[in-house]
């Protein structure tokens, strides 16, 4: 299948501080589908395929669903019913992956498998979501660059080293600078020339804004563009990349936005406020949203039908793209295989599953969460309590059956060493309690060696309730010991009440806590 090119058309519209981007349906691609069969041609119908927070290339729950070679078969399919078929991605896709955080040629990976995949399929727009921002500047304008499809962004724009320039991302291509449009206008049409104007916003939550991104609030955003968009189209739609409840806001305050294509929260959903319906679909390419959009020209009236697609073994590979799969799987494996990882080795037959879920371990200690602070405890020399942040679990899924090295990576494609630090209980009091804080949110801790009794609102270890003066060593992750996680700011280094630190040895490769993957992968052999 040929690598579908996107044409913008950049209109030199004089809107203050605004690009605004113009595209048929003629310029989508190069192939040329069945013509749609002409119902009415008052009538004009378009397809949005959507799909969001896809970190995975290849199916995942043992091959049972997902895999971004069947979403190619569905798209074409889909451009096979309707030309007027467009793709979407509603941001959370260059990180985190386990495959990102291999090596190939010497680089770390970064995402590129994932552009590279999503340039064989065909998708036209994104937005950003938040972990597109988790690799830093450099790897993400590189993997902007690769990229042939259309980025949207209302309300994320760019600041460089220089101060004051707050401008839009670009791509740049073949030495030209192309800005991301903040809005864009997509035109379609029938067979008699009845045409459809829409309108597209891409919006995204402010919960990653590294030195480099200005972030301004997207309601205001949505409504600035929507007045500019409305003159000069029929309805609008929008890419977010927001949590639900802003999802359902922006639908209340921006009544002109009919559909919104969601993304964030891992899990299918759909609701209407007002006359907008917001979508999201499961993490993992498991579903994508397919909406059917028939507009009348002449009743200027829109109706839409939305189906749940489950993409699972049922739907065939599309060779081109399964090739572009298999080749970045392989890098990656030869990557892993260099770092001193075996990925298709099994370490274990679980008894029970494994509850790695984001609507589980962002909630409660789970089964997973509970082994893998085991096997930090495992790997520790004094420490008799392990805590770890449920945000560095990144599986949104459950393990079950066989399990292989690579599932353990692509649980926690992050990595990084786990440290052993000595604390006032004050200090440990403190921390637990902020994980508390923190519930439904990457911040929420998993831990073992302390319980915590909900009546009382009191930690003890061993029996004993916690004692402010007392001092415990604790095993933790090194994320959560930046001081970086939302909510425990506090806990780092310089912390006063932190007494001694003992990390790994890098050097010694019998060091478990080099790397958490290294011990749970050790834990799961030995038990």
């Amino acid at each position: 299948m040929k690598i579908h090119k996107l044409v913008a058309l950049c209109l030199a519209l004089c809107f203050a501080a605004c690009s605004v981007s113009v595209r048929t349906s003629s310029d989508k691609s190069s192939e040329q589908p069945k013509p749609v069969e002409q119902r009415n041609p008052d009538v004009v119908e378009l397809t949005f395929l959507q799909l969001n927070d896809v970190y995975e290339i290849s199916p995942v729950e043992g091959g049972k669903f997902g895999g971004m070679a069947r979403v190619a078969t569905v798209r074409k399919d889909l451009m096979n019913e309707n030309p007027n078929t467009f793709t979407v991605l509603s941001g959370d896709f260059i990180s985190p992956s386990a495959i990102g955080t291999s090596f190939y040629q010497g680089k770390r990976i970064n995402g590129a498998q994932m552009v590279a995949t999503l340039n064989s399929i065909g998708v036209d727009f994104v937005c950003f979501g938040n972990h597109e921002f988790d690799l830093g500047y450099e790897p993400l304008q590189s993997r902007i660059d690769e990229s042939k499809f259309t980025w949207i962004s209302s309300n994320i724009l760019y600041t460089p080293s220089v101060e004051g320039v707050v401008k839009p991302f670009e791509k740049i291509v073949d030495g030209r600078e192309e800005p991301f449009p903040e809005s864009y206008i997509i035109k379609a049409k029938n067979s008699s020339g009845a045409e459809v104007r829409i309108g597209v916003l891409g919006l995204t939550i402010g919960s990653n804004k590294p030195p480099y991104v200005v972030w301004n609030d997207p309601f205001e955003s949505a409504q600035r563009f929507v007045n500019q968009l409305k003159p000069n189209t029929d309805f609008i739609v929008a890419l977010t990349h927001l949590s639900v409840e802003e999802d359902k806001r922006l639908a209340s305050l921006v009544p002109e936005i009919k559909l919104i294509l969601g993304g964030h929260e891992h899990t299918n959903m759909m609701f209407k406020v007002g006359e907008a319906l917001i979508s999201k679909a499961d993490a993992n390419a498991r579903t994508a949203y397919i909406h059917r959009l028939r507009w009348s020209s002449s009743k200027k009236s829109l109706n839409i039908t939305s189906e749940l697609k489950t993409i699972d073994a049922s739907i065939a590979e599309e060779p081109a793209t399964a090739k572009i799969v298999n080749e970045w799987t392989t890098r990656a494996y030869a990557g892993f295989q260099e770092k001193g990882f075996n990925p298709e080795e099994v370490v274990a037959t679980l008894k029970e599953p494994l509850d790695g879920r984001e609507s589980s371990i962002r909630y409660r200690q789970t089964n997973l969460g509970s082994l893998i602070a085991k096997a930090m405890m495992g790997a520790a020399k004094d420490a008799k309590i392990a805590v770890f942040n449920s945000g560095s679990i990144r599986l949104d899924d459950q393990l079950s059956g066989v399990a292989t090295q690579y599932d353990i990576i692509r649980t926690m494609p992050f990595g990084g060493k786990i440290i052993e630090v000595e604390m006032k209980g004050s200090l440990l009091q403190k921390l637990l309690e902020a994980g508390l804080s923190n519930v439904g949110k990457g911040g929420f801790l998993q831990y073992e060696g302390v319980v915590f009794d909900s009546t009382k609102k009191a930690w003890s270890v061993a029996g004993k309730a916690v004692a402010a003066s007392a001092k415990y060593w604790v095993i933790v992750s090194d994320y959560l010991f930046s001081g970086k996680e939302q909510g425990v700011e506090f806990f780092k280094k310089d912390n006063p009440d932190v007494v001694s630190v003992n990390e790994p040895n890098a050097s010694n490769t019998n060091d478990l806590r080099r790397d958490i993957r290294s011990a749970v992968i050790g834990y799961l052999k030995k038990n």
